[in-house]
């Protein structure tokens, strides 16, 4: 049975981003006040702030942890042939998700070393919206497993139901990351709820329609 292959290639992005945003917390953790900004509201404006030790450990130990679970996921996984044909999409995720946090965490602990506004309310919503547009464009390729992609009682029983719906999910990810993109240049409170919708809205209709065509498949 093939395995997932690991090697530099795959690896090096995510340690680079890991490594860095350990260096940065060390660096940085003298220079950063008591209190740390940590969330931003839908008016763009600081309204949550984080001790900082929290807040350097925070992030790096998510990463980290996310980084160990997606090793671990291969040998968990029972559907083994099946996550190595999705292999494009396991390592594309894993580290598109490592320059994700190492970006918000870059954008953050400006804010928290200059004291300067810093446009999260913008950079946020538009990285996210990338995110789900990325992940809508690789959803048909992704086989069925039980750790990636729409898994539902109905997509795991049927690999025709899978196809189908991953397939509607990739333009209902897709448009749910483009209102994202956009969002923050409508004005609030439409500019958080609008996405929010769109993206509840996105991982639900997958999800019926997967329902459905089980539904049709047992007549």
């Amino acid at each position: 049975m093939k395995k997932i292959h690991f090697s530099f290639q795959t690896e090096w992005l995510s340690w680079l981003m890991i490594a860095a945003v350990v260096a940065l917390s060390i660096w940085a953790y003298p220079h950063l006040p008591a209190l740390v900004p940590s969330h931003w509201g839908i008016s763009g404006q600081i309204d949550g702030w984080t001790p900082r030790l929290t807040y350097v450990l925070m992030i790096s130990g998510m990463m980290l942890g996310f980084y160990l679970l997606f090793l671990a996921l291969p040998y968990l996984e029972p559907r083994r042939e099946h996550f190595h044909q999705s292999a494009v999409f396991y390592h594309m995720i894993r580290n598109v998700l490592m320059v994700f946090f190492a970006g918000i965490y870059g954008i953050t602990l400006w804010a928290g070393l200059t004291g300067e506004p810093v446009a999260v309310g913008k950079i946020v919503p538009m990285a996210v919206g990338l995110l789900f547009i990325l992940i809508g464009h690789y959803l048909p390729q992704i086989k069925s497993n039980f750790f990636m992609g729409i898994r539902t009682p109905w997509t795991l029983s049927s690999e025709e139901n899978w196809h189908r719906t991953h397939h509607l999910g990739s333009y209902t990810f897709v448009i749910a990351g483009a209102l994202f993109v956009l969002s923050p240049f409508l004005p609030v409170p439409l500019n958080f709820y609008l996405p929010m919708t769109s993206i509840i809205i996105a991982g639900l209709i997958p999800v019926i329609m997967s329902f459905i065509w089980f539904k049709q498949e047992k007549k």
